[in-house]
């Protein structure tokens, strides 16, 4: 039994037997030993052929930043770093309601300005025209208005419109004769007025005649 393995050591690595060589069997142990990998230092040595090397991966470590903990450590340059911006921030003003808390020290408050126009009255406002003209007073709102017309001789009506309207009410309209003499026969006087016009009326007289109006309200 023996020999039968020894021989088939011998065969697996052998042509065949030489009954003259009595080394055949050293031959066959040296031929299996040489089919083993020498001890080796490198992965080519063992046939690894799926791994990096050292000087391969050095190489790519070599493109990639190193651990660090700031900007300038990964060789950042266009951000600002922290301390740059709360530096930064430090100059800017907080969100505030108010002039005082920006800083703001060369102008009224709104609280300010209302009460310095309350010492004021609004501006006094007017226009003048040819037929007729106005004048509001800013403080009390009290309005003037007055103007020239002519009434024709006889029976007949006439509405004037007034150049700017009462906001709230006519509160008198008078009328004044312009002529020398009193008209022959005309009887003249008004007849209704509201906010935006007052309408004069003649009864009777055959002279044409210019008179004035003079219309006050608010």
């Amino acid at each position: 039994m023996m020999q039968e393995e020894l021989a088939s050591v011998v065969l697996a690595y052998l042509p065949g037997f030489d009954s003259a060589d009595n080394t055949q069997l050293l031959q066959a142990l040296r031929a299996m030993v040489a089919n083993f990998a020498t001890k080796a230092t490198t992965l080519a040595g063992y046939g690894i052929l799926d791994a990096y090397t050292k000087p391969e991966v050095d190489e790519i470590a070599a493109r990639k930043a190193n651990n660090a903990i700031s900007l300038g450590g990964y060789g950042i340059l266009d951000a600002y770093t922290k301390d740059e911006i709360n530096q930064f921030l430090a100059m800017k003003a907080a969100v505030a309601s108010s002039l005082e808390g920006y800083g703001i020290l060369d102008a009224y408050t709104k609280s300010q300005v209302e009460a310095f126009l309350a010492t004021k009255q609004d501006k006094n406002t007017a226009s003048f025209g040819t037929a007729a003209s106005w004048i509001r007073d800013g403080s009390t709102g009290a309005i003037e208005q007055f103007g020239v017309f002519g009434m024709n001789s006889g029976p007949n009506e006439q509405t004037i419109t007034f150049p700017v309207a009462f906001p709230t009410a006519c509160r008198s309209v008078v009328l004044t004769n312009m002529e020398d003499a009193a008209a022959e026969g005309n009887v003249v006087r008004i007849r209704r007025w509201d906010k935006s016009s007052v309408t004069i009326i003649n009864a009777g007289g055959n002279t044409y005649t210019d008179y004035t109006w003079i219309a006050k309200g608010n």
